[in-house]
């Protein structure tokens, strides 16, 4: 109790001495310089004590060692943070005024880092809302409120590593397999609860949710083809082999409503059996017992004990004790006197039970407060990942890009601002105007870019839009550009924009630019990136126009990125007078009043506020008074423009025009290189299928010269004319290697009309390059079959020619007779035929074959509907006259032909 009052004792004394410093610098702030000190020296002053308070507060939270009063403590030192920040800029100024100035500046400055992080260029540009429609495609609570927090990354590796993070997710996100799961509800807090109101069955069960998806997030990273694609992201998977055996004792003990599982341990398994056994066996003997006091008695619970509810009248109070009555006097809640021993056992099973129940439950949230650290990095993990898959699915959604700052150029292709892209959704994105911008880059070489033009022209979405890429590069938050965008790294965005004039504050919108201006005034460098909306306005515009020169020059000279927009028509002539120095507007259709958005680099806009006023409706005196007012030569000034930048504008789009000509040229040329190589590689299929298939036919007729040879050295009833048959086999063999040649490729020629075909007719097969004859013509749908010698061909008319001319030339006499009056096969078809004339027809040709001294006969059985060929088989099998059997061989008919080997 004493730690408890000292530590409230000292979070409230750090609290208000927070306040009081606070009090005191607004205070001195408010009041102007001071005289012994200026304002600034004061804020200075004020920054050493913000420390050392926001120190204190630290301090005692940790040393008190209590969760509660540590949050306190933070929560107070936090008030000290917006005088913090007005301290640092502060120290900014007395640094011109202060001796020593400079060590108040290098001590109490905001670091580069935290500059970047500037909360009111960031609300101006809109970045918040962005984040938060980022963080909608966050699957888990943290990982929403991670999103929605999100800030630039200041550090340069940190920020190079979540760039290659986040390109790895947007291509993982395109494939379907899930990559990463994340739990119900927040880990943290689940693990605090436990921590400060002890075990309970529903946030152990949270903390098991996560477990399980920490575990399948690790099983979907397994795959080592997948973690070599994505280093990255396979990197930032949780290693979960040290909390495997909490997941599963969490997922065997709890189930999803929370309660303990039977099998949570042996001794909790055996008290619910008891408790479960005995409630059915009493439940049983009291309704056994009730039904002796009529129907309208029944069983029932009062507290932990079963009791009978029965009539009132006549009930004899010895049988049982009355444990309560009804609201109408009319029934008693009786308890049987044999049961009541039983009901205390069952009382004594059940606070077994919970006992048992309170001390799994223990044990299990000692089991994850000893694995806090591994969890929360899970956790961190798994949101992490989270958040990459959330920025994955909204740059898929409106076709944003991962942007990584580096080099020394701003360019900006197709840059379209998220939220007008969000806005008009995801099927009309597209309709949003691009914005192509580029600084110091081979077209612009300066880094201030003055933008002119009427006012509704987009200038100030323009300045917003160059604003959000820039910030959501250094976030590693997908952007809404081309491939082709480049952003330098930066140290800072500062933005001034609109109207901030403060009634509060004292002050004008005058004075409020002028404190934005002398912010960038100082922050102005290499590595910073300043847009400024309206220079020069608020104020007289002589003055205006020469304070924001000044300030141009200034940035030019410190090498500092800037886009600037004005109406002053004195500052466009600074592309020309000072280096650095580029203007550009935004396209306008003068003869319509209408903005095209389109962005003109080189060509200064014109404010065209006569004509607006002339559509409006302003009288025409009044209008005439104003243009004899003008200065010499505005008139003319105005034309010039606008015909510089209708020539521009032309310029532009005849380069778009030649762009989308190569473009296209570049895809014919690439398509007709694909097609071209698609039918090389047909080419070569077509050959090699014809190579094998003229092999396999070879090889055939190379069987049955040796057949023949051999044969016809026996004596033989027969006598083959063999010599005969040499030519003609080496006709054979060279029309097969006719085959894979050239010419069996040429499909050239025309197709036939299907009228003029008619069977018999020779014609030649296109994709196969042969000749064959036609068996039947064409069929509704076009089909034909063809023979070529034992083959059978199926094919389309459309893939028919007329055959080649027969050769004039005179061709050798090929012989091959036979003594006997019927020639003997070496092939029977069997094809269409049953199977009782096809069985008749093979013993004739085997007869035929034997007599004939062939040692082998092809039997042409076709697949058909697999009737025919075990009928073969089996008569083959027991046929005297053959000795084996196989099927047949690629080139001999395959699972259509059995070779029978013959006696």
């Amino acid at each position: 109790m004493l730690r408890w009052i000292v530590a409230g004792l000292a979070g409230l004394a750090a609290a208000t001495l927070v306040q009081w410093c606070g009090e005191t610098l607004g205070r001195l702030v408010k009041s102007g310089p001071v005289a012994w000190l200026d304002r600034g020296g004061g804020l200075g002053i004020g920054a050493f004590i913000g420390l050392v308070t926001i120190s204190m507060a630290m301090m005692v939270g940790l040393l008190v060692r209590e969760p509660r009063v540590l949050s306190q403590s933070v929560a107070a030192a936090r008030t000290a943070e917006p005088m913090m920040a007005t301290a640092a800029e502060a120290c900014s100024l007395s640094s011109r005024y202060l001796p020593g100035g400079r060590w108040w500046t290098e001590k109490f400055r905001v670091s580069p880092d935290e500059r970047f992080l500037d909360e009111r260029s960031l609300q101006l540009i809109e970045y918040f809302r962005v984040t938060s429609a980022v963080a909608e495609r966050a699957d888990s609570e943290r990982g929403r409120a991670v999103l929605q927090a999100w800030r630039p990354i200041a550090d340069a590796s940190d920020r190079h590593v979540e760039h290659e993070r986040l390109a790895e997710a947007i291509r993982r996100e395109a494939e379907p397999d899930p990559w990463c799961a994340v739990g119900p509800r927040d880990l943290g807090a689940a693990i605090e609860r436990l921590a400060e109101e002890g075990p309970d069955g529903e946030t152990l069960f949270d903390v098991a949710g996560w477990l399980d998806a920490g575990v399948r997030t690790m099983e979907a990273w397994k795959d080592e083809a997948f973690a070599a694609r994505y280093p990255r992201l396979a990197a930032r998977a949780p290693r979960m082999e040290p909390l495997e055996t909490l997941h599963r004792s969490l997922t065997a003990a709890i189930d999803e409503r929370g309660r303990l599982r039977d099998s949570a341990s042996p001794a909790l398994a055996r008290l619910r059996g008891e408790v479960a056994t005995g409630e059915r066996r009493l439940q049983e003997r009291l309704e056994k017992w009730a039904r002796g006091f009529g129907a309208e008695a029944y069983v029932t619970r009062h507290g932990e004990r079963f009791v009978t509810m029965v009539p009132a009248a006549g009930f004899p109070r010895r049988r049982g004790i009355v444990h309560d009555v009804s609201g109408s006097g009319q029934s008693l809640l009786v308890e049987p006197l044999e049961s009541t021993g039983e009901n205390n056992r069952l009382i004594e099973v059940r606070r077994a039970a919970h006992d048992e129940e309170r001390r799994i439950l223990a044990e299990l949230t000692e089991r994850v407060a000893q694995a806090r650290e591994r969890l929360q990095d899970m956790e961190s993990a798994l949101v992490h990942l989270d958040t990459l898959r959330a920025r994955a699915r909204w740059a898929r959604e409106f076709g944003a890009v991962a942007l990584h700052p580096a080099g020394d150029r701003l360019r900006l292709e197709r840059a379209r601002h998220p939220l007008m892209s969000m806005g008009l959704g995801r099927a009309h994105r597209d309709e949003v105007v691009p914005l192509d911008l580029e600084l110091h880059g081979p077209h612009v070489p300066g880094r201030v870019m003055l933008v002119s033009g009427p006012n509704m022209g987009g200038k100030t979405v323009l300045l917003k839009t160059v604003g959000l890429v820039a910030a959501m590069a250094h976030a590693a938050l997908p952007v809404t550009a081309g491939e082709g965008s480049r952003v330098p790294e930066l140290d800072q965005v500062l933005v001034d924009l609109g109207d901030e004039q403060s009634i509060e504050q004292g002050l004008s919108t005058f004075a409020a630019h002028l404190r934005a201006l002398s912010r960038m005034v100082d922050a102005a460098g290499p590595r910073t990136l300043l847009l400024a909306d309206e220079l020069g306005a608020g104020t007289d515009p002589e003055d205006g126009a020469a304070l924001a020169r000044a300030l141009i020059e200034h940035v030019a000279a410190a090498g500092a990125w800037a886009i600037v927009t004005t109406h002053l028509g004195s500052l466009k002539r600074l592309a020309g007078e000072v280096a650095g120095v580029e203007n550009g507007s935004l396209e306008f259709d003068v003869p319509t009043l209408r903005p095209r958005y389109r962005f003109l680099a080189g060509v200064p806009g014109a404010s065209h506020a006569l004509a607006v006023a002339e559509r409006l409706g302003v009288a025409a005196r009044i209008l005439e008074r104003a243009r004899a007012l003008r200065p010499d030569g505005a008139a003319e000034m105005d034309r010039l423009l606008g015909e510089l930048a209708d020539a521009t504008r032309r310029a532009r789009e005849e380069a778009d025009a030649a762009r989308e000509a190569r473009v296209a040229a570049e895809a014919d040329a690439a398509r007709h290189r694909e097609a071209v190589e698609h039918a090389r590689r047909e080419e070569a299929e077509l050959r090699r299928r014809l190579t094998r298939e003229s092999e396999a036919l070879l090889a055939r007729a190379r069987e049955l010269w040796q057949t023949v040879q051999r044969e016809s050295r026996r004596e033989q009833r027969r006598q083959v004319a063999a010599p005969d048959l040499r030519p003609r086999l080496e006709d054979l063999e060279r029309e097969v290697e006719a085959l894979a040649g050239p010419q069996a490729l040429n499909g050239s020629a025309s197709p036939l009309d299907p009228a003029s075909l008619h069977p018999g007719q020779r014609v030649r097969v296109l994709d196969l390059g042969v000749e064959a004859e036609l068996v039947t013509g064409p069929d509704r749908e076009g089909r034909v079959q063809l023979r070529r010698g034992s083959w059978n061909i199926q094919s389309h008319v459309r893939k028919l020619a007329a055959a080649s001319a027969p050769d004039d030339s005179p061709s050798h006499p090929v012989k091959a007779t036979w003594t006997a009056a019927e020639g003997a096969p070496i092939e029977v078809d069997l094809r269409g035929m049953d199977v009782t004339d096809a069985l008749a027809e093979l013993d004739r040709g085997v007869d035929r074959a034997v007599l004939a001294g062939f040692s082998d006969l092809r039997v042409i059985h076709g697949i058909g509907r697999g009737v025919l060929r075990p009928a073969v088989e089996e008569h083959l099998r027991h046929h005297p006259q053959v000795a084996s059997q196989r099927s047949g061989e690629v080139g001999e008919g395959g699972r259509g032909v059995t070779v029978a080997k013959l006696r």
